[in-house]
């Protein structure tokens, strides 16, 4: 049985460039800013936080969660702060729509909100295998590894949480 210190060196080893490669990423498509604040109080910036440090680990699927749930908590957080008790419980869809009446989202973003949400719903509901949107589908299609194409999907969803994250800055 190998033992816990040995299975950690092992995974630092053999995976250090890609961890390191993907906080590269992380660093220079974050918003930049001098203090980043979370409408959705301290669970918002947990899931952040989490769907940042599972990103650099290539836990992708908990990433997409944790990015999107993310997005969602502060969509509804930021109408909660502005009078909206309305939509305290909405749907992704709703709160996109209704962020993009409110001028807060322009058309390119609210297609990529919604790009996000049906990134996501892939993960978290089930379909018939080999659904023609399936990953497994998306792979034999594109000739590419799952690993990466869940990856690059997270980087979508980031770019959904950047944005929020810079809308939410100061400085």
């Amino acid at each position: 049985m190998i033992k816990p210190d040995e299975w950690l060196r092992r995974e630092d080893e053999s995976c250090f460039a890609q961890r390191f490669e993907r906080l590269k990423w992380l660093a220079s498509n974050s918003p930049v800013a001098h203090v980043w604040t979370f409408p959705g109080g301290w669970l918002a910036k947990q899931l952040f936080e989490e769907a940042r440090y599972c990103f650099v680990y290539g836990q992708f699927l908990a990433s997409a969660i944790m990015g999107f749930a993310f997005a969602e908590r502060t969509l509804a957080a930021m109408f909660y702060g502005s009078g909206r008790n309305d939509l305290e419980k909405a749907k992704s869809y709703v709160l996109f729509r209704e962020a993009h009446e409110a001028g807060w989202i322009n058309d390119h973003e609210l297609e990529a909100f919604d790009k996000a949400r049906h990134l996501r719903n892939k993960i978290v509901h089930f379909k018939k295998p080999l659904r023609k949107d399936s990953l497994e589908f998306r792979a034999v299609q594109e000739e590419r590894d799952p690993y990466k194409i869940i990856e690059d999907d997270v980087r979508h969803i980031f770019s959904v949480v950047f944005r929020l994250l810079a809308q939410n800055s100061v400085g």
